[in-house]
């Protein structure tokens, strides 16, 4: 009998254990969704979407940006051209100025590899190889920070940076090989420059790194994701499946668990790693996650897995596909959804308000917009070849193709 009672209460005490673990608002359960993808509308997430053309006049002409180079705070629109100068734009498209402090200079910046734009809009941050130098977005300087040159961290290369509070800096660190930068996944600095918390590596994951080879290091790209949300920093470590969060306290806490299961790239034998994506049988993040008040944005590598392709065309006006799937997480409601394309060069949530092409966000601001761009020719022979509102179509006569970029504003819920 006692031996009986034990069984039943270690499997009411698993059972409790799953049940706890399915109900947790953090688990985003990527396993339990694959082969159960569909269309979205974007009016499931959101309450409205607004194509906004940006004022074309010699100053304000802007170059297709790539792909990390917009940023939308408090209504204004920062674009980062080429060159390491800033356009600047009000949510109604006026241009406003130029932002360009980039030189050698004690008050500059030498590049802008890493940018951050505070809640206001009133401070922008410049990270390039040995600092951070914030502006007034007017064009003011206001200070340098400088990167740690303690012992323990020469060498140490640094990808992203997010500020929480306007108090600290969190760096995350650069992995390019498996003997480098294993040690930290972030450095926190206060406004001093002072080091004032070291974030680990975790050590499942600096195991997995030391074991490939640098060309899958290369391909698998194991380096720590870092994005914000509000007074908060989150870091997604490589193929950890915890995000962490930090926040204004500098406490650390598990904001969310990527539930892989089998379909986690460390279940896999480094043999198995191939350079073919179609070949892969595992779940791959790909690219930033975007997060706002009620929901996460991520896409992924699917491989072999039954997951709809990406279908678009490529430089050579041919039809191609890629393993690529977008997906959205409920915040409130614990639902992960994988999101089906929905046509050739469709890539995100259908328009369903103004009859555009799919959206997808290139940022999230943390008043909860998410935004993207489209050219004029292509926003004009859109209106030519689909059926959209009378308000695309206004919007579209009034082009010419060669205006400047036209600016998707999508005003997400947050209920």
């Amino acid at each position: 009998m006692k031996k009986l009672l034990f069984i039943i209460i270690t499997l009411s005490l698993i059972s409790c254990e799953q049940e706890n673990e399915i109900n947790d608002l953090r688990v985003i359960d990527l396993e339990g969704n694959v082969g159960k993808s569909r269309e979205v509308l974007l009016s499931e997430v959101a309450e409205s979407i607004e194509y906004i053309p940006l004022e074309t006049r010699e100053e304000s002409l802007v170059g297709i940006p790539r792909k990390e180079s917009l940023i939308y705070e408090n209504n204004l629109l920062f674009i980062i051209q080429k060159g390491d100068y800033f356009k600047i734009f009000n949510s109604k498209g006026d241009y406003l100025r130029t932002f360009n402090k980039r030189g050698n200079g004690p008050k500059e910046y030498i590049s802008s590899n890493m940018v951050v734009v505070d809640n206001n809009a009133e401070v922008i941050s410049i990270g390039s190889a040995k600092n951070i130098v914030e502006f007034k977005t007017t064009g003011d300087y206001i200070k340098k920070i400088d990167y740690p040159l303690e012992e323990s961290l020469q060498g140490v290369h640094y990808k992203r940076f997010g500020i929480i509070d306007k108090n600290y800096y969190v760096l995350s660190t650069q992995i390019n090989h498996h003997l480098n930068n294993l040690n930290y996944s972030a450095i926190i600095l206060d406004s001093t420059s002072r080091v004032v918390l070291k974030i680990p590596y975790p050590d499942k994951e600096r195991e997995f790194v030391e074991k490939l080879s640098i060309q899958v290091i290369d391909y698998l790209y194991p380096t720590p994701l870092l994005f914000r949300f509000k007074n908060s920093v989150r870091i997604k470590n490589g193929y950890d499946e915890n995000i962490i969060s930090i926040d204004k306290n500098l406490q650390i806490d598990t904001a969310y668990r990527l539930n892989y299961g089998k379909y986690g790239v460390r279940e896999f034998s480094s043999n198995s790693y191939s350079s073919k994506v179609e070949d892969k049988p595992f779940l791959d993040l790909h690219g930033k996650i975007y997060e706002s008040s009620s929901f996460l944005f991520m896409s992924f590598k699917t491989g072999n897995l039954p997951l709809k392709h990406w279908e678009f065309k490529n430089k050579l006006g041919e039809k191609a596909s890629a393993p690529i799937s977008c997906s959205y997480f409920n915040k409130k409601t614990g639902q992960f959804t994988f999101i089906d394309p929905c046509g050739l060069d469709e890539f995100g949530l259908i328009d369903d308000f103004e009859g555009g092409p799919a959206f997808w966000p290139l940022y999230v601001s943390q008043d909860d917009y998410m935004v993207n761009h489209i050219d004029a020719f292509t926003f004009i022979e859109y209106a030519k070849s689909h059926k959209v509102s009378e308000k695309f179509k206004k919007i579209a006569a009034g082009l010419k193709d060669t205006d400047n970029l036209v600016l998707i504003r999508v005003k997400l819920k947050n209920k």
